[in-house]
Order: C-alpha cells, then sequence, then structure tokens
C-alpha cells in the first residue's frame, strides 16, 4: 500500500473555498472534506478537469482572512448516492507555494484538527 506524504485532517469546523481554474474563467465554490500540508479532498459542483492547475481561496472559521494557495487537480469523480451534482476533487498544493503561505496553511491545518 502506498504511504502517504502527509496525515490528513478531518476539519473539526467548516473550512469554504472559492475555486478558480486559472487560465480559465470558471470558478464555482465548495467545502472542504480533508486537508494536509500535501494537499486537500474538495467537494464541490464546478467541474474541473485532472491536471489543471486552480487556484484557492480557503477560509477557515474564526480567520480574519481567507487564504489564497495554489493546486493541481490530481483526481476527481462523484459523490455517493443522494448528493447529485457534487464532486469530489484531490488538488496538490503546487511546489511554488510561497515559504509564508506554507508556514500560515501548516498553522490553520493543526488548528482545525
Amino acid at each position: 500500500m502506498k504511504e502517504r506524504r502527509s496525515v490528513r485532517v478531518i476539519p473539526k469546523t467548516s473550512i469554504t473555498v472559492a475555486i478558480e481554474d486559472e487560465g480559465q474563467r470558471t470558478a464555482a465554490f465548495g467545502v472542504v472534506a480533508n486537508i494536509s500540508e500535501g494537499g486537500a479532498c474538495v467537494l464541490t459542483d464546478g467541474r474541473f478537469e485532472v491536471g489543471r492547475n486552480v487556484g484557492l481561496q480557503l477560509s477557515f472559521a474564526r480567520e480574519p482572512q481567507p487564504l489564497d494557495a495554489q493546486g493541481v487537480v490530481v483526481w476527481g469523480g462523484p459523490m455517493r448516492a443522494g448528493t447529485e451534482g457534487m464532486l469530489r476533487y484531490g488538488v496538490m498544493w503546487t511546489e511554488a507555494q510561497p515559504p509564508a503561505i506554507r508556514d500560515r496553511l501548516r498553522t490553520l491545518i493543526t488548528r482545525s484538527s
């Protein structure tokens, strides 16, 4: 079995996300199902192609400023029965993320667990 690079956290409070497909005018809103220092699983009704770069604006509970992060869609698929129209996407944070963003993300993930 393949080992994960980082521990996934299921947030205790909602993390909402605005997603923008780079180079497109496609934008969607969703929620984070789980998150780690490596990426996030996002639930949304938006449609994004695997391999696309996306910009995410993550809004954590009780945080005055959203966190802007960059990622790439690494997998996608439908939700379980009863959630028609909702899709799940795996987004991996890009390596080009500035250190200050990575540090803030790490702190916010720790607070969310």
